[in-house]
């Protein structure tokens, strides 16, 4: 038995076996990603043999890092530590991988999440959360290892204070496991990593994207993973980090806009084509081609949850220079989704699109 979606993708593709799944989802109204799944379900129930209706998609983004469960605490007072405190708790889906993921797939793209989890309840709220906006098809999933868990204690002002990660399975995604999936670097158009993913695992990933010409963004989870960044010389095209993260790998205090250049200079010398530092409210910095540019922070009325806004700087970024191949109007995409995010109580804003982003980008221009 097909549901009514199905019967309906059934019937355009039995007129038009070579329809495009941009196509296919405007003639049904649904998302790119909620087509691609749809068209992989009925691959596996049989009712598809064929695959002359993707020949013309070849241009999916492969996203490799985490995805986990976010719990977030909120203190109704002023945080005291070495004792209890009232909170308001929720959980929602979360990984720096993830809500990239999701990003993209809300701006329209093809995307594929690489990652890894439990056979739990976890996972089913994961899945349930996540697989309209991304293909989860290639994830790992293990037996015995539980699905990651992000719990952040923020305080009245949404501020995060202290956060506790518990990301034990994605040791499991070895260098073994990217080469499983090599085929689909073939038609990849941009790798993303989390810096979740263990060093031997991104020198792999890394290998792959060089011998197809897939372009690389990787982003740090937290200055402590930033010990997984490869340290022989890497060819990359983007490296998103904030501040902090930058000067634990590049050995420079950045006090000084000399610094900060020096500090971009450095991440260069690493193999990253573009530089980019964050600094939260006091904007970005950037680095092409020895150019360095400063961008400040759009301003936000009120901020619910800071949870997210990087990430949906990331992918908005790499999302608009996948069109544009600018990088300038790229950051100022990625600067309006993080404020955007920053006034929305959701990790990833529901109403995000491409062609919504495109608007609010213009009006600040």
């Amino acid at each position: 038995m097909y549901t009514e979606k199905e019967m309906q993708l059934l019937s355009l593709l039995k007129k038009n076996p070579y329809s495009s799944q941009q196509e296919l989802a405007a003639q049904l109204e649904l998302s790119r990603p909620s087509i691609a799944n749809l068209i992989s379900g009925l691959t596996k129930a049989g009712a598809i043999k064929g695959r002359a209706y993707v020949l013309s998609e070849s241009n999916a983004v492969l996203v490799f890092g985490g995805m986990n469960i976010d719990r977030k605490m909120i203190v109704k007072n002023e945080l005291v530590f070495q004792t209890s405190n009232p909170v308001t708790s929720y959980q929602t889906a979360g990984g720096v991988a993830r809500n990239i993921a999701e990003n993209l797939g809300r701006l329209g793209h093809d995307v594929k999440l690489l990652s890894a989890a439990g056979k739990d309840l976890e996972w089913e709220f994961l899945y349930e959360k996540t697989h309209e906006w991304a293909d989860l098809e290639y994830s790992l999933r293990s037996e015995n290892e539980r699905t990651g868990t992000y719990t952040a204690i923020l305080d009245q002002t949404g501020e995060m204070q202290l956060a506790l990660a518990d990301m034990e399975i994605y040791e499991l995604l070895t260098a073994e496991w990217v080469v499983s999936h090599e085929k689909l670097f073939r038609t990849a158009s941009l790798v993303v990593i989390d810096l979740n993913v263990k060093q031997e695992a991104i020198q792999a990933i890394l290998q792959l994207s060089s011998r197809y010409s897939v372009p690389v963004a990787i982003v740090p989870v937290s200055a402590p993973k930033m010990k997984n960044l490869p340290e022989s010389p890497l060819t990359a095209e983007w490296i998103i980090c904030n501040k902090g993260e930058a000067e634990i790998t590049t050995g420079i205090v950045i006090d000084s806009d000399e610094q900060l250049e020096r500090a971009h200079k450095a991440l260069q010398a690493r193999g990253f084509s573009q530089t980019v530092i964050t600094d939260g409210g006091n904007g970005i910095s950037a680095s092409e081609a020895g150019t360095l540019v400063k961008m400040q922070a759009i301003p936000v009325h009120e901020i619910k949850d800071v949870t997210g806004a990087g990430d949906s700087f990331v992918a908005a970024t790499l999302h608009m220079w996948l069109q544009t191949k600018d990088s300038v109007s790229s950051l100022k995409a990625g600067l309006m989704n993080a404020s955007k995010t920053l006034e929305s109580t959701y990790t990833v804003r529901p109403e995000l699109t491409a062609e919504r982003l495109k608007l609010e980008t213009e009006e600040l221009t």
